[in-house]
């Protein structure tokens, strides 16, 4: 089995935010996500009918990447800056 592991992450924007102001700060962040090593993928994706839900897809080489992720400084500011709400994710390994 492959070391390689995938992340889905369903957030919801912060309603007092304004909508492109989180938008772009997603968007830096998954810029940001994909300049650290481990990381070999971080998209994010909209949903046209429901303005507020993304779903983030993330592929890491291994679980000490996704460890040396949430340590980031540009991690810990994202979650601090409180631009969206985690509703859920899940890991995921090819076989």
């Amino acid at each position: 089995m492959s070391e390689t592991i995938f992340v889905t992450a369903e957030l919801k924007m912060n309603v007092d935010k304004p909508r492109q102001q989180v938008v772009e700060a997603i968007e830096q962040f998954c810029l940001d996500m994909q300049s650290e090593a481990g990381c070999l993928q971080a998209n994010a994706t909209y949903d046209s009918k429901e303005p507020l839900h993304v779903i983030l897809w993330e592929r890491y080489e291994n679980r000490a990447a996704i460890e040396a992720h949430f340590a980031m400084p540009h991690t810990q500011a994202f979650i601090a800056a409180e631009m969206v709400e985690l509703v859920q994710a899940f890991e995921t390994q090819a076989q």
